[in-house]
């Protein structure tokens, strides 16, 4: 019993008891005259009963008793109107909220059941419901765009390639892809209303922030939807690549045509024998490069080399190498099978993992199946992922020092350009070589958490900087809070809600020229989308073992009534006392 007792007002305890202990002790002392009298221990007793009274009453005990409430019915937005006119029919008492309106979601711990009917619960109320007995069901899927896929920052010269999935398209309508000012720049037909992939892409000519838009017409030119496309065009800036091949593969020649073509300065020592090299130059001038030494790699902002070349450099290129990596930034890729790649001793930073299958489909480029090697990056401390599929990290690297260190498990490439699919081929290998080159030297680099920020929703950003306790503002000068990684003091990150819409900007107070544009959409902007997507991580959120219809246990507490009636009863007795 006395485990089972608690008080609801427990903070007050010791200050409560303080009281009772002085109130009894001067009550006490204003009767000891009368010690030894007949009725003197009756009247105490009755001083203690009225005092406690008080006290009780002030701290509100309770006891924890089993409590297992009703059904509870949560509507959401596009629910199915028959499923909830069936269940208030099998349970005529079930409770419903609505959670379109109420803002604040009710206490559920004690719930029987809980249906969630519609498109979901928001990811930052989802966190309530865990270990909750919950039946989800999926409303209505709305028509429209319900995956996406671009990048949101690009650089001059690029494609901006929307892919995606429209459900339940309007046979004859159209789904066009317009610049900033309107202008159409690509376009398709729906020709049945099945889901459908669909795949734009247009030329990027000038740097700035920038809105496109992905406007969908009826087939007599009437605009059924509009969606906004920000994206961040960044000027366009050739790289130095140096390229060190023990042996010739169809791999390395088609990289560096495609090098050549993007404009950048490349360099290619390829060995012959042992000690001989023939040399190829692109975009630049002859020179010959000798050994390497960090005055000569100064120069260059990428060296992509396989891992028979890296074991052929003597020690003092491999100690110029690594300094250059953690001093200068140079990037690193090595192009090799995943089996040599721990063998490099000064360079084995990656952790494999062998998983199956020998072809797979990057998440960023649907439906172009790619021949990967049998393993996988094994997540670790510091790995960052450039390409992910279902199997797991395809290609990804990691920090040393100024520079970073990478490898991608993708094979045979090349192949692609083969079948005619040139833009994969290029998109993977931008990627590759700009997340892994020099970075231009910046006080701060920031990295946006969150794919779509909306109006007066949580927008969650990172931060990498040197700068000594960064303080974050926004447009607004108001201080956003954040917080230091544990593992890496140069690592931050935050989270702000934005109460304006459009392009929106957090500023480092330390560095005025350390600026991050990000885009607020509207609230009515990509509703096909967001409600697909909160269905989906409510399926899998729900997909839990549902929890068995047990008691729960809450503090009940005890009607304060029988300690008012208690005080009365003593207080009417040390009324009463002296009459007698």
């Amino acid at each position: 019993m006395i485990s089972n007792l608690t008080f609801l007002n427990a903070s007050w305890f010791w200050p409560v008891v303080i009281c009772w202990l002085i109130l009894l002790l001067f009550f006490v002392w204003k009767e000891w005259s009368q010690a030894g009298k007949k009725r003197f221990v009756l009247k105490i007793f009755l001083i203690i009963l009225a005092i406690s009274s008080l006290a009780f009453i002030t701290l509100k005990p309770a006891i924890y008793k089993k409590v297992r409430e009703g059904n509870v019915l949560i509507l959401t937005e596009d629910f199915k109107q028959d499923q909830l006119d069936s269940l208030k029919k099998v349970y005529r008492k079930i409770k419903i909220v609505d959670y379109r309106n109420d803002e604040i979601l009710p206490e559920f711990k004690t719930s029987k059941q809980i249906f969630v009917l519609g498109r979901g619960i928001s990811d930052f109320d989802l966190y309530q419901f865990e270990d909750l007995p919950v039946t989800y069901l999926p409303g209505d899927t709305l028509a429209g765009i319900v995956k996406l896929n671009y990048n949101h920052e690009s650089r001059v010269g690029n494609s901006l390639r929307v892919q995606g999935r429209f459900l339940k398209p309007k046979s004859g309508s159209q789904l066009i892809l317009e610049d900033a000012g309107g202008t159409g720049m690509d376009s398709l037909v729906f020709t049945s209303e099945e889901k459908e992939n669909f795949n734009l892409q247009t030329e990027l000519k000038v740097s700035g922030n920038y809105v496109f838009n992905i406007t969908e017409k009826d087939s007599l030119g009437e605009v059924l939807s509009r969606n906004t496309l920000p994206i961040r065009i960044a000027k366009e800036e050739a790289l130095r690549v140096l390229i060190l091949n023990s042996y010739p593969t169809f791999e390395i020649k088609y990289l560096k045509n495609f090098l050549a073509e993007s404009g950048h300065e490349l360099v290619v020592k390829n060995r012959i024998t042992a000690g001989r090299f023939k040399f190829e130059f692109f975009n630049t001038e002859n020179t010959r490069l000798g050994s390497l030494n960090e005055k000569k790699l100064e120069d260059f902002d990428l060296l992509i080399s396989d891992a028979g070349a890296l074991r052929n450099l003597s020690s003092s290129e491999t100690s110029a190498l690594q300094n250059s990596i953690r001093e200068t930034g140079l990037g690193l890729f090595m192009l090799e099978e995943a089996n040599t790649l721990n063998s490099l001793v000064d360079f084995s930073v990656f952790e494999l993992e062998r998983v199956s299958g020998t072809e797979t489909e990057i998440d960023n480029l649907p439906e172009v199946s790619i021949a990967k090697q049998p393993f996988k990056l094994k997540e670790a401390v510091g790995l960052e992922e450039i390409h992910n599929s279902n199997s797991g990290i395809l290609s990804g690297y990691k920090r040393l020092g100024q520079g970073r260190v990478g490898t991608t498990l993708l094979e045979n490439t090349w192949q692609l350009q083969l079948e005619g699919r040139q833009e994969a081929y290029q998109q993977i290998w931008s990627q590759l070589v700009e997340q892994i080159s020099k970075r231009t030297s910046v006080a701060a680099s920031w990295e946006a958490r969150t794919d779509f920020a909306f109006k007066d929703q949580a927008f969650e950003f990172q931060l990498r900087t040197s700068v000594e306790n960064p303080r974050v503002r926004d447009e607004n000068e108001h201080l956003i809070p954040i917080k230091q990684d544990l593992n890496n003091s140069e690592l931050w990150t935050g989270k702000t809600y934005p109460q304006n819409t459009g392009w929106q900007k957090l500023k480092i107070e330390q560095d005025s020229t350390s600026v991050f544009k990000y885009f607020v959409y509207k609230a009515e902007d990509w509703q096909a989308l967001q409600s697909y997507r909160t269905s989906q991580q409510n399926k899998r959120f729900f997909q839990q073992e549902i929890v068995e219809e047990k008691s729960v246990k809450m503090p009940i507490e005890i009607n304060p009534l029988w300690f008012l009636g208690i005080f009365l009863i003593s207080m009417g007795g040390l009324w009463l006392e002296p009459k007698l």
